[in-house]
């Protein structure tokens, strides 16, 4: 697949291109290139809680396409057994829905689904930041310093505004948690990739400095929060891309991918020991 911009690259699509990506590096800078070699290896089956935020990214950001065939599944699932995604019973039952094209949501996660919207759209600075613009666009590079492809898939592209959006479910939409996870899951990489991607392809008169996350809570009362990148998280992010790209493509043309270094290291306290 060549460089460029792709608005209406499916899902399916994207994920089977090659190269470096947001959540491939963000996977490097919170561990080891054996940890995402793994990872890359046997990807992880979607979780519930996955499965709801990509349904409020299509539901929200798309509001135009048409959602996947949505089924509830029963109370129970044997008599005097409640329904749970852990039995083996529910989990044959879930596949079964999903090999003929139906995605299988519960009752709580379809009310969840439903108040998340709600509360977005009632959101003044947020429903402004998805008004108008394209959602989804994928978006490819070839790294020449590193000869590597660099792909990303962005949440949202407005129209005639200097930044790029990003929409995030969470448990906690507070400045204070936010701010940690954001950090935390390496948000900050994702940012200064996202932008280097974009303003790479886009034209002179499309280049975004800014980068803003629509964050909503998961649960009652499905609160709502707007940030803005602030020009010291986007310059640590500037820095750890650079880094765990160059360290990702050394894995890629060496293939090799170590864990942690065999030494003996000092184990000491937290910092938080200081206030238990």
């Amino acid at each position: 697949m060549q460089p460029g911009i792709y608005p209406d690259l499916p899902a399916a699509d994207y994920h089977a291109l090659h190269g470096a990506s947001a959540s491939r590096l963000r996977k490097l800078w919170q561990s080891t290139p054996a940890h995402l070699r793994a990872e890359m290896d046997e990807p992880r089956e979607d979780n519930p809680a996955f499965k709801l935020g990509t349904l409020a990214h299509a539901v929200i950001l798309e509001p135009d396409k048409p959602l996947p065939n949505l089924v509830t599944p029963p109370d129970e699932y044997a008599p005097g057994k409640k329904w749970t995604y852990a039995a083996t019973a529910c989990k044959e039952w879930r596949a079964s829905q999903e090999r003929e094209g139906n995605t299988v949501l519960s009752s709580d996660e379809y009310d969840s689904l439903l108040g998340m919207t709600a509360s977005v759209a009632a959101h003044p600075w947020a429903a402004a930041s998805i008004e108008s613009g394209q959602s989804e666009v994928t978006c490819l590079v070839r790294d020449s310093a590193n000869r590597v492809d660099v792909r990303c898939r962005l949440d949202f592209v407005p129209d005639a505004r200097p930044y790029l959006v990003d929409f995030k479910t969470a448990l906690s939409a507070s400045a204070r948690e936010f701010e940690r996870a954001a950090f935390n899951h390496g948000y900050h990489i994702q940012a200064a990739l996202y932008l280097a991607v974009w303003n790479a392809l886009a034209g002179a008169d499309d280049q975004r400095t800014g980068f803003r996350f629509v964050v909503v809570e998961k649960s009652p009362p499905y609160a709502v929060n707007v940030f803005d990148a602030s020009p010291e998280f986007l310059a640590r992010g500037a820095e750890d891309f650079k880094r765990t790209l160059a360290l990702f493509a050394r894995c890629v043309a060496e293939d090799h991918w170590p864990a942690y270094e065999p030494t003996i290291k000092p184990l000491g306290l937290p910092k938080f020991a200081d206030f238990v």
